[in-house]
């Protein structure tokens, strides 16, 4: 499997990535994220494409907590409501099957009051899965 230590997202050697830590939780993934001032797109909302990114690496992160690589073919983002900058977030990803050859799953971004403020679903390749 092929490092990811500079994934905007995860990885620990980007100086300008959100470095968020994926752990396993149950059959899934859980990590914690603060936004702040350099991640706005509109003065006080923190920009969709940030949230984007969260679902989508939660996503690729199933299965890279596994040791398995895990590539995005296919990515569907439900925003809910607006995240502000200081807002601890939660941000959660458990699988939900396959089709048509690929890995499914399930994320979802919430404040730590449990307000989920958006969802996501995709479709994965996943290296060493027939």
């Amino acid at each position: 499997m092929r490092p990811a230590n500079n994934c905007f997202v995860c990885g620990t050697d980007n100086p300008i990535g959100l470095q968020l830590r994926f752990s396993k939780h149950g059959e899934g993934v859980r990590a914690e994220f603060t936004p702040s001032q350099l991640h706005v797109g509109y003065d006080g909302v923190v920009h969709g494409g940030i949230i984007a990114a969260l679902i989508d690496d939660a996503l690729a992160n199933i299965w890279f907590v596994r040791g398995q690589e895990a590539l995005t073919a296919k990515i569907e983002v439900r925003f809910r409501e607006e995240v502000r900058p200081g807002e601890r977030l939660v941000i959660s990803a458990h699988p939900t099957g396959a089709k048509a050859g690929l890995m499914t799953g399930r994320a979802e971004v919430a404040r730590a009051d449990g307000t989920i403020v958006a969802e996501g679903s995709g479709f994965l390749t996943v290296k060493g899965l027939p």
